[in-house]
């Protein structure tokens, strides 16, 4: 063996050994293709975390606004451009007739009509129009209730057909009114617990229910309680049905007359509930 340095050995050949490093003929060139992916990527980001800054800002208009947005792609018109939420606000209220909530009572109908349980609880809905707006009214039964006998707690098949109701409702702008019915039997569980009590209590828990349901809470109006003031069976007081929770999808905003706040079961002063 020669160590380095060392003379050649005697009889033994030098021998040369060459190292080639390859080189690869050409380097791949780099395009700008990445540059439009990651722009892409940025406008994407930019675009979720200006709707999440608006979901998070609290504002109920606002928040139906986006979420008509990506239910109904029509909120682009291509005629005009992107249209405004408060116009197409404006635009459904302009349009708010007869026709426009006839188109929201029969797509609700459609909804409730889904319910696993509907064929049990088709003769306890009932979907209307009304001068006020569309009425949803939701009574009871010798055989099914909404709520139990002297409960304010909802049962949980009425928290399936609230959600159907939500789900709709938030896709119009108008306010509602919820209000809550007793039969006329006499509750006694406290001295200084009525039927008035027990009402408001019923329509006080469906609204929070909603609400759960993320209907937003500057869209009620009021919250009442009728006690048995509006009996749907005034021969048969202890007629079921008089138990009854009522949601009233109100029409435009219009100055109130004295007579249809006195005649209207929406708008007993007496009852209203804060």
């Amino acid at each position: 063996m020669l160590r380095k340095g060392s003379r050649k050995a005697k009889g033994v050949e030098e021998k040369t050994i060459v190292v080639k490093k390859l080189r690869p003929k050409h380097e791949v060139a780099h395009t700008g293709a990445w540059k439009v992916a990651y722009a892409d990527f940025v406008t994407s980001m930019m675009a979720l975390f200006i709707v999440l800054w608006i979901v998070s800002s609290g504002d109920p208009e606002l928040k139906a606004g986006v979420a008509r947005y990506f239910r109904d792609p029509a909120v682009f018109d291509s005629s005009r451009g992107f249209v405004p939420i408060q116009q197409q606000e404006e635009e459904f209220i302009s349009l708010e007739g007869n026709d426009a909530f006839k188109d929201l009572q029969e797509a609700l109908q459609q909804d409730l009509k889904r319910l696993k349980e509907y064929a049990a609880i088709e003769g306890q809905i009932s979907v209307r129009l009304t001068s006020e707006g569309l009425v949803i009214e939701l009574v009871d039964t010798d055989s099914q209730a909404f709520f139990d006998l002297s409960s304010a707690e909802l049962k949980p098949v009425l928290r399936r057909v609230l959600q159907v109701i939500v789900n709709r409702v938030m896709d119009v702008p108008n306010k509602i009114a919820i209000s809550g019915h007793t039969d006329a039997r006499q509750y006694h569980k406290t001295p200084f617990y009525s039927n008035w009590e027990l009402s408001a209590a019923r329509a006080l828990n469906a609204r929070r229910a909603m609400e759960e349901m993320h209907f937003p809470a500057a869209r009620v109006e009021r919250v009442v309680g009728h006690a048995d003031r509006f009996l749907i069976s005034p021969d048969n007081p202890l007629d079921p049905a008089n138990r009854r929770i009522n949601i009233l999808v109100l029409r435009e905003p219009k100055r109130e007359t004295v007579k249809s706040e006195q005649s209207s079961p929406f708008n007993t002063a007496q009852a209203s509930v804060d």
